[in-house]
């Protein structure tokens, strides 16, 4: 499959969410983490990723606050809110019943190809 078609960061907002909810974070940090649970191909870029985040701020999914403590530059802290577990439960409903589908996808698949093992001399010929 071409890389055209594969778009990363589709579910962005949920993997975000669901890391936020384990432990508040900033950006940076929070962008190694999910790009550390991404197979390659759909790593993200941090531009995506504080995309994300500011339109999770706006709809109220999250919160942030500035840390100034400690040396260096202050960071944004991220938290999820009760607003951003309620889009984190649908995130979970939409993935499961997509998985569904790529579960019959792929079991499909599995069994055309091994019962039709010359798969590209039938259609390449």
């Amino acid at each position: 499959m071409s890389n055209d078609r594969v778009r990363p960061g589709r579910h962005l907002a949920a993997f975000s969410l669901l890391l936020l909810w384990e432990m508040p974070d900033h950006g940076l940090h929070l962008h190694r983490r999910i790009n550390g649970v991404l197979p390659d191909g759909l790593q993200v870029d941090i531009g995506n990723l504080y995309r994300a985040l500011r339109d999770l701020e706006v709809r109220g999914s999250v919160q942030s606050v500035w840390d100034t403590e400690g040396s260096g530059s202050a960071r944004r802290i991220y938290r999820i809110t009760a607003d951003g577990h309620d889009e984190l439960r649908g995130w979970s409903e939409d993935i499961s019943k997509r998985r569904s589908a790529f579960d019959w996808f792929l079991e499909h698949w599995q069994a055309l190809a091994e019962s039709d093992g010359n798969v590209e001399a039938r259609f390449h010929g």
